[in-house]
């Protein structure tokens, strides 16, 4: 039998009963749509998250205490020296409620600091100033803020001069910070600093378990690791189990191996459906073989091959399998970029779309082989009966 005439035969077949073939095609599209929706979204989000740690540099490295063995101004000192290092920040999160004009702000991230840290950090001023020198020496009642804070005071992010409440003190807002989003897993956005002199005589004491370092350049940045790291062992003789040091391409190769492990699961979930879809491909298959015996058996009659009926089931089971990967590609690309339109990030990769496309191929190949093997062993005579 010529390809041509098998491609037309078996259209006819799957487009002869409508509502059977779009019902097992319902499931294939569902799981390829799931997958390309979910995979697309994980890979999106990560390349996202990527995206605005690489834009803040990789330079940056964080330096935190644990266990009560805190940092001081001494040990600021310390590694500022070492040529590796470009700048270097205090960082002490302040326990306190943020207010204006009897308006309580919502998460906003209070952080005790210096005059270094936006440099550290590698951020920078909508408006306004930095803290100083003299806000520090004179424990200034002072504070520079996200622009996510400076909205919420006056709806705009012009806010410098304008005044917050902490802990029932006035601060004078000195600046703003451009938005730049995540920086070391904070949201620069509620960002809210203020002198650590000033945040001592809140009670806080002088301490702090982290700081922030700027590596001089990003060919610097294993070297200043290695700084800070000799600093703490050597000079301030902490045991390698009461510090940790991580630098911002290390925070996000690891937030990128749990983002690719989370979406990998995703997917794999979303793949059972594919299974249970190709299970249903088969099923239909077995029904029309027992609903076409006669058929079958006048083929062979005429002088059909094995090989003839078999390919013209398996090419059924294959164009029901194919039509359903289309629409599900399809839908899965227009469900996801419409969730885009929504924030969620979604990046769906060529990889991606091509192993649906393989997938749905495979599960016709797969899951017909039985059906169409049924039906060319049927013998002539007990089929024309």
């Amino acid at each position: 039998m010529k390809l041509a005439q098998t491609l037309r035969e078996s259209f006819f077949n799957v487009l002869r009963n409508k509502l059977r073939t779009a019902l097992t095609m319902l499931g294939l599209i569902i799981g390829i749509a799931s997958v390309i929706v979910l995979v697309g979204i994980g890979d999106g989000s990560n390349r996202e998250v990527a995206a605005r740690i690489q834009s803040l540099g990789g330079n940056i490295i964080s330096a935190y205490a644990y266990n009560g063995s805190g940092f001081n101004y001494q040990d600021i000192e310390g590694i500022r020296s070492r040529s590796s290092i470009g700048a270097i920040a205090p960082s002490k999160s302040v326990s306190a409620e943020v207010s204006s004009n009897h308006k309580k702000i919502g998460q906003a991230n209070v952080t005790a600091t210096d005059e270094e840290y936006l440099e550290a950090r590698n951020l920078s001023l909508a408006e306004g100033r930095n803290l100083s020198v003299v806000d520090r020496q004179n424990k200034s009642k002072v504070c520079v803020v996200g622009e996510k804070v400076a909205k919420a005071i006056g709806g705009n992010t012009h806010a410098v001069g304008k005044t917050l409440k902490i802990n029932g003190d006035i601060y004078t807002i000195v600046g703003v910070i451009k938005s730049q989003g995540e920086s070391m897993g904070l949201n620069t956005e509620n960002l809210v600093t203020i002198p650590l002199s000033t945040a001592a005589d809140m009670g806080t004491g002088s301490s702090f378990n982290e700081a922030y370092v700027k590596a001089a350049s990003e060919d610097d940045v294993s070297l200043a690791k290695s700084d800070v790291e000799a600093y703490l062992s050597t000079e301030k003789k902490l045991n390698a189990n009461s510090y940790a040091i991580t630098t911002q391409d290390e925070l996000l190769n690891a937030g990128s191996s749990v983002n690719q492990t989370m979406t990998a699961l995703l997917g794999g979930i979303a793949s059972i459906s594919l299974v249970v879809a190709g299970l249903g491909v088969m099923n239909v298959m077995l029904v029309s073989v027992a609903e076409r015996v006669r058929e079958i058996g006048i083929k062979k009659a005429l002088g059909a091959r094995r090989i003839d009926i078999m390919g013209q089931f398996l090419m059924e089971a294959l164009i029901i399998s194919i039509m359903g990967g289309i629409c599900g590609i399809a839908g899965g690309l227009a469900f996801g970029y419409a969730a885009g339109q929504t924030g969620l990030a979604f990046e769906p990769s060529a990889g991606v779309i091509i192993i649906a496309a393989a997938t749905s191929i495979a599960i016709g190949l797969v899951f017909g082989l039985v059906p169409s093997y049924r039906a060319a062993r049927l013998n002539p005579i007990e089929a024309l009966r």
